[in-house]
């Protein structure tokens, strides 16, 4: 599963959301993004898990979510990519970076080799637990690659009602801007429910320590890694499923050259 689907498969832990708030049993972190090369994407309703409001993973970003915003309505996050729109000449980002979230920093590599890949818009509506649309923003991924492994880069104006952090995170301070990074343990299981989480698992869920995400055609596990920060009013992150020689230090040092940017 390469990176595209797991974070379109948070977003499996982090652009996730919650399935609702009826209901213990819908109270799941539901990943699906199945996608298929050229496809669009199924809309995806992302949730945390460590607060009264909705996570961002920034998007990533996934949690279940335990409330919503007083005033808000808003209890899940629907994220769409078309996977058929991107643009691979790194000279069009300007564009869309205009369009979606202008301001934001970004760069064409890293020092430490990752290159950009791909762009997509990534568009996500607000609903309440009624399915209802009551808003929508638009935010960037770029997908870098460097010897067969990959990382996304996302940058989405933040949201009154998003989570954007977790008692989890390693904090650091990076060129003035509080910098979050985490390693998440995730565990993808088939829609259907013929295989459930123990309840160990569960729990550990519950409390926001791992992640449960549902749409796999068999039990998966594997680990999130993420940097994430807010700054001048949008959420970045940088996230991959397959880190490969990369280190905390490595991500806090491309969250700094895209600040520095």
């Amino acid at each position: 599963m390469d990176e595209l689907k797991m974070e379109r498969t948070i977003r499996e832990t982090l652009k996730t959301t919650a399935e609702g708030l009826e209901a213990p049993d819908k109270l799941k972190t539901r990943i699906d993004f199945a996608i298929r090369s050229g496809e669009a994407q199924a809309p995806v309703r992302r949730r945390p898990k460590w607060g009264k409001k909705l996570a961002a993973v920034c998007l990533v970003a996934a949690l279940a979510v335990t409330g919503a915003v007083a005033g808000s309505g808003v209890v899940g996050w629907y994220s769409s990519t078309m996977l058929n729109q991107n643009w691979t000449d790194f000279s069009e980002t300007a564009e869309y970076v205009q369009e979606h979230v202008p301001g934001a920093k970004y760069v064409a590599s890293f020092s430490n080799g990752y290159t950009f890949d791909k762009g997509y818009e990534d568009t996500v509506d607000k609903r309440d637990d009624s399915g209802n649309t009551l808003g929508s923003f638009t935010g960037i991924m770029l997908t870098y690659e460097k010897d067969g492994a990959d990382l996304t880069f996302a940058a989405e104006p933040v949201q009154e009602e998003g989570e954007y952090t977790s008692p989890y995170d390693d904090v650091s301070t990076v060129a003035g801007t509080e910098v979050h990074y985490r390693e998440m343990k995730g565990i993808a299981l088939p829609g259907d429910g013929s295989i459930q989480p123990t309840a160990e698992e569960q729990a550990a869920f519950e409390r926001g320590e791992i992640n449960i995400a549902y749409g796999s055609s068999e039990r998966e596990e594997n680990t999130f890694y993420r940097v994430s920060w807010i700054e001048d009013g949008l959420a970045y992150s940088i996230y991959t499923y397959n880190p490969g020689t990369l280190t905390a230090d490595d991500f806090f040092q491309m969250a700094q050259e895209v600040i520095e940017a």
